[in-house]
């Protein structure tokens, strides 16, 4: 009898089921899935998927692709462990991935530990602990979500920062919900043509896996304040 590898030993390739991808992920997010942009930016309203689907890709990739070190960044640190990572969390269960992974409660940290792979791993901080952001070297990927909280200042340093020699392309993941015309982020990126970066703008229409108590909620801001409701 043909006995089978332990969990642990074995490639994320030989244990998860990638041909199933469409059905975890909505299917406006799944042709940027493998884009390489240098610059990758997700905005919309409330709902729409878009910080979960950057946790799903980045789990994907973590997988899929060896030599990636992810620094997951918000401006605040400890804003980090109920948004960011319960989400990046809650998709390796949801994918029922949690033996391939050691996650680092204290330190906030998820390490992929199989074996062929080079122990890719994703690490969180904020930019109000510079001191750690210092230390943190060989970094080849960043989200910045909630980004609209940061200033032009603080993307810089990171954008500067990102140079780490990958197998792929170095990539700034920017997610965050509608700005002010007066934000540096439309100044940057929307307001004139910027090369290697990709856009996508989407709504709670593009999630399908939203309950329909919340989208009765949205809708029902149309009679009751169109502003709002145009922001969400």
């Amino acid at each position: 009898m043909t006995k089978t590898a332990p969990t642990k030993n074995r490639r994320p390739d030989a244990i998860v089921n990638f041909g199933k991808v469409e059905q975890w992920i909505n299917p406006v997010y799944l042709p940027i899935l493998a884009n390489r942009a240098r610059y990758e930016i997700y905005y919309g309203g409330a709902g729409s998927g878009k910080s979960h689907f950057v946790a799903q890709k980045i789990i994907y990739r973590t997988l899929k692709e060896r030599g990636h070190r992810y620094l997951v960044v918000r401006k605040v640190a400890r804003t980090n462990r109920h948004s960011t990572y319960d989400l990046l969390r809650s998709v390796i269960s949801g994918w029922k991935l949690n033996p391939l992974f050691k996650i680092d409660k204290t330190e906030l940290d998820i390490t992929l530990q199989v074996r062929g792979i080079s122990e890719n791993q994703i690490l969180f901080t904020g930019l109000d602990d510079v001191e750690k952001l210092k230390s943190i070297t060989g970094i080849t990927d960043i989200w910045i979500e909630e980004a609209s909280e940061i200033t032009p200042e603080d993307f810089m340093q990171l954008d500067l920062r990102l140079r780490t020699r990958s197998n792929y392309p170095n990539q700034i993941i920017l997610s965050f919900n509608p700005v002010s015309e007066y934000s540096w982020l439309k100044k940057r990126f929307f307001d004139q043509h910027v090369e290697n970066a990709s856009i996508l703008k989407t709504t709670y229409k593009d999630n399908r896996f939203l309950g329909d108590d919340y989208k009765q909620v949205i809708e029902g801001l149309k009679d009751q304040d169109p502003t709002y409701y145009q922001i969400y």
